[in-house]
């Protein structure tokens, strides 16, 4: 069998980049149901938050047309 030499270890340190990067993405991690919870909580916020805005801004375009077509 033949020997087989790796010049300046560029493809030792490619294979061990690619254990490396294996390792991590088979790495469980723990999930906490409140963290996610609360944030499904204030993007549902937010959202009602944006409602509102807009509502509201349509009701101010829709009285300040008013005014301006009563006005003229």
């Amino acid at each position: 069998m033949q020997n087989i030499n790796f010049h300046n270890y560029k493809s030792i340190e490619k294979s061990l980049e690619k254990r490396e990067l294996s390792y991590l993405q088979n790495k469980k991690t723990n999930v906490d149901i409140n963290k996610l919870l609360n944030r499904v909580k204030i993007n549902q916020q937010n959202e009602k938050i944006k409602e509102i805005i807009f509502v509201c801004s349509a009701v101010l375009l829709l009285s300040f047309m008013g005014i301006f077509v009563s006005i003229t």
